[in-house]
């Protein structure tokens, strides 16, 4: 099995994982931290934006911490899957294109999107809405959403296509 194809590829699926890692770490180490710095950034923008309603504040800081959550688990989970992608189509000697897309566009992937859903945990408190956050770095999740996407479907024509189009008996 040869790995120059999908060794870049690997590596961004490696540091989406470990970026992930490091978020979970840190929420064990410095939750309350975090959850300030979120809290702080609503109370910066109480009365401009949210006029003055706590309740309102209160509830996308809530919500804020819940986007760092899934910047966690979708950069872990979406870079493991990327390692995966990469080694099949190494070990299944795919087109050298098809090797180095799938790893390069799935790694891109897995770590765009945790950073997505990290930006826009982070941006919320001070724009007064999730929506508004997400909306304002939408690019990223679509761009990163789409790659890793791409890279599955690819995959998966190509796994059909060895797997019922080509005839196995010589």
């Amino acid at each position: 099995m040869e790995f120059a194809h999908v060794k870049y590829g690997i590596l961004i699926a490696m540091i989406a994982i470990l970026f992930g890692g490091s978020l979970g770490l840190s929420f064990g180490c410095c939750e309350d931290n975090i959850k300030t710095t979120l809290k702080s950034g609503a109370d910066k923008a109480l009365s401009s934006v949210y006029k003055g309603d706590q309740a309102k504040a209160d509830k996308v800081v809530k919500k804020s911490w819940v986007y760092m959550k899934r910047a966690h688990l979708h950069s872990q989970t979406m870079g493991v899957i990327s390692i995966a992608f990469s080694l099949l189509v190494a070990w299944l000697n795919f087109p050298v294109r098809a090797q180095l897309g799938i790893s390069m566009l799935s790694g891109l992937g897995s770590l765009g999107y945790g950073i997505f859903w990290l930006l826009a945990g982070f941006l919320a408190p001070g724009m007064g809405s999730t929506g508004a956050a997400k909306e304002s770095i939408a690019l990223i999740a679509q761009v990163s959403g789409a790659s890793f996407f791409v890279a599955g479907v690819t995959l998966f024509g190509f796994l059909t296509y060895r797997l019922f189009g080509k005839s196995t008996t010589q």
